[in-house]
């Protein structure tokens, strides 16, 4: 609110109030300082002795603009604070940092905060190249933006150097999601004389034996032999929080001559013909 000194200098007197919650009546604003117009310069506690209402001060009043200190190279917000007479003409103007207290000096052209120009029109974003096998590889995507309606108007792909050309071979998306490996069944008929080699990445396995007898070797190195006719055997690997599981290899079904099973599997789709 806008006072004056004894000798008729304006003054803008600044009022501070606590916050009243749940409904409760605010208290009485207490003074926090003052700021001299003419300098800007604030001076906390009480305002100068003998400082009063100014002539005609019944109609006197004091607007706040909010304006940007635009350098070229940076817009700065700042306040503006403006002291109208009884006509409404402005008599005194000073400016603070968005605080209202702390003084604050112009150093560019004071404008509009909405005439700002853009202040980064090209963002980088870091996405993932989902590959084919499953992998991922990550890397920066630069976009720019129209200032007045924010369409993308460009992009460009770099490695994470941020200066490398990147072309992305697979399923661009945000780093992090969960992409399971694509798994295919393959259902094969083997007789002997015959090895089967399980594929690297198997899920699951089901082995029935048609004539016996058959030996299963697992990747422990344990050796069984089946000689009952339409016997079957599953072996399976619990899925993770993404991929699926991985039975551990080697893993094979030794046929002698006249022996015959069907073996069933569950392997990535890239593996191709198991047979």
């Amino acid at each position: 609110m806008p006072l004056c000194q004894e000798d008729g200098t304006p003054l803008l007197l600044v009022l501070r109030s606590a916050c009243a919650c749940d409904g409760a009546d605010p208290g009485d604003p207490e003074v926090a300082g003052w700021i001299d117009p003419a300098t800007g310069s604030y001076t906390a506690g009480p305002a100068p002795a003998g400082a009063g209402p100014c002539p005609s001060s019944d109609c006197a009043s004091v607007s706040v603009l909010r304006l940007c200190d635009n350098t070229g190279d940076d817009c700065v917000p700042f306040l503006r604070h403006l002291v109208h007479d009884c006509d409404g003409a402005v008599t005194a103007s000073t400016d603070t940092g968005t605080d209202g207290t702390s003084p604050y000096t112009p150093a560019g052209e004071a404008i509009d905060c909405g005439d700002c120009p853009c202040d980064d029109p090209t963002k980088a974003v870091p996405l993932c190249d989902y590959q084919p096998d499953g992998s991922s590889a990550q890397f920066l995507r630069f976009l720019t933006y129209d200032c007045e309606t924010g369409q993308v108007t460009d992009q460009f792909d770099t490695e994470l150097d941020a200066v490398t050309p990147y072309t992305p071979v697979g399923e661009v998306g945000e780093c992090g999601q969960c992409r399971p490996v694509p798994m295919c069944p393959q259902l094969l008929g083997y007789s002997g004389p015959d090895t089967w080699v399980m594929p690297e990445g198997t899920e699951s396995l089901a082995v029935t034996v048609v004539c016996g007898p058959v030996t299963v070797t697992d990747c422990a190195g344990n050796v069984t032999v089946i000689s009952e006719c339409g016997a079957a055997f599953n072996w399976s690997s619990p899925a993770g929080s993404c991929a699926p599981g991985s039975l551990c290899g080697p893993f094979t079904v030794d046929l002698p001559e006249g022996a015959a099973v069907y073996i069933n599997l569950l392997a990535p789709c890239d593996v191709g013909d198991v047979s």
